[in-house]
């Protein structure tokens, strides 16, 4: 795992779970950051084909009937599927190619850049050496909800999110209707992944004091934490109105939210390794139990 700026690194959090996170062995989940693939399966066949779209187009070379077949489709994590072009003669017999992982092949004359945007770019010479590539055709587009990328872990990739420590980012996938996966990375390393589903609506992480929320809905909030009480206690959280009641659960804490009138809100329980983060949103107030009775909140904007 891939270290955070020094001011990141001294908060907030009980020797134990530093020693925790710097180790990078983060629980199960469904409570925390963990390293490992998600649950779920990656784009079935039926996707596959959805977001898969070819077009022939003209060889520059000087032999009578070849054209190249120009394929796209989203970039898978492992493996030759996603962009490419392939060289063939009259007959359709495949020459050479290209694609994502040899975007080059001197010997048949074609190049591919722009692979990151959905929609590469072909470039083809006449012959091998001393004759530069040249920009001849733009792949077509990806069907509409296609992304450009697959997920690991499964999944369709939705979009890339910038963390709260100004280095980090977040991938959320979409799993399925409900059900989410964040992965975070830093220097370009990932430090693990959380999930939200319909039967686990919310999912949080701690990284040294960063907190990451993500919800069933795709929502994805990051923010640093504030030095923070432990154990029962009381609090009032970041809206300025919603009160935390944290008491001791034997092996962890609940935390009874409420407001000022005493109506309970919603219910969060923090228990060892099984449960070691319990999320909520609550309109724009998010909030994040840890099993010390710690309680963090943050008002999306």
């Amino acid at each position: 795992m891939s270290a955070l700026p020094q001011r990141h690194r001294t908060i907030l959090r009980t020797a134990a779970v530093c020693a925790a996170v710097a180790a990078a062995s983060l629980g199960p989940v469904s409570g925390a950051f963990a390293a490992g693939a998600a649950k779920g399966g990656g784009p079935t066949p039926a996707d596959v084909a959805r977001c898969t779209v070819t077009k022939k187009v003209p060889s520059i070379l000087p032999v009578e009937g070849m054209y190249v077949e120009i394929i796209n489709r989203p970039i898978p994590e492992n493996g030759p599927e996603g962009p490419q072009a392939v060289l063939k003669d009259k007959d359709g017999n495949v020459v050479g190619g290209v694609n994502h992982h040899h975007p080059v092949n001197e010997e048949a004359g074609l190049k591919l850049t722009n692979l990151e945007t959905g929609h590469a770019r072909l470039w083809q010479r006449r012959s091998v050496g001393g004759v530069a590539f040249a920009p001849t055709d733009t792949f077509p587009l990806l069907p509409a909800g296609c992304p450009v990328h697959w997920g690991a872990g499964g999944g369709t990739y939705v979009r890339t999110v910038k963390l709260a420590d100004g280095v980090s980012t977040a991938k959320v996938y979409r799993l399925g209707p409900g059900h989410y996966r964040a992965e975070g990375f830093a220097d370009g390393y990932s430090f693990g992944s959380i999930e939200a589903s319909a039967d686990e609506p919310y999912a949080a992480g701690n990284l040294n004091g960063m907190f990451t929320a993500l919800s069933s809905k795709g929502e994805l909030v990051s923010w640093i934490a504030k030095a923070r009480p432990s154990g029962s206690h009381n609090e009032t959280l970041a809206d300025g109105k919603t009160i935390a009641r944290v008491t001791s659960i034997g092996n962890g804490y609940r935390a009874d939210l409420v407001d000022r009138g005493g109506r309970t809100l919603a219910t969060l329980a923090a228990r060892d390794e099984v449960v070691p983060y319990s999320a909520i949103k609550i309109g724009s107030l998010w909030a994040v139990l840890e099993t010390d009775g710690s309680i963090t909140s943050h008002i999306a904007r």
